[in-house]
């Protein structure tokens, strides 16, 4: 009566213990597959944030008169320093050409 005993109780315990296993590692795979969804779905929410900030710095902050008068201002800039840098130079070459006499 001995073996009967003990596969009685281990059978049905052993059997108990595998399925509370199967459970457990189902509900987890679960909660893990809900996890990523969310991750998911945040990372689309901040994506079209981002989308929508984009547009809107573009749209409410810069008009296209500003940006055309910005380039203006700049090509007039540069034209100008470019214009002293020639002077500077003409100057040194005058400057050395003097010296070497």
């Amino acid at each position: 009566m001995g073996p009967e005993i003990i596969a009685a109780i281990v059978g049905p315990v052993l059997g108990g213990a595998l399925s509370l296993s199967l459970w457990l590692n189902k509900k987890n795979t679960e909660h893990i597959e809900k996890g990523f969804e969310k991750i998911g779905g945040d990372v689309q929410r901040v994506e079209r944030q981002v989308g929508d900030m984009r547009v809107d710095i573009a749209k409410n902050y810069v008009t296209n008169e500003d940006l055309v008068a910005h380039i203006k201002g700049e090509e007039t800039w540069h034209a100008a320093i470019n214009a002293q840098v020639d002077d500077i130079r003409t100057d040194i070459r005058d400057i050395r050409n003097n010296l070497n006499k």
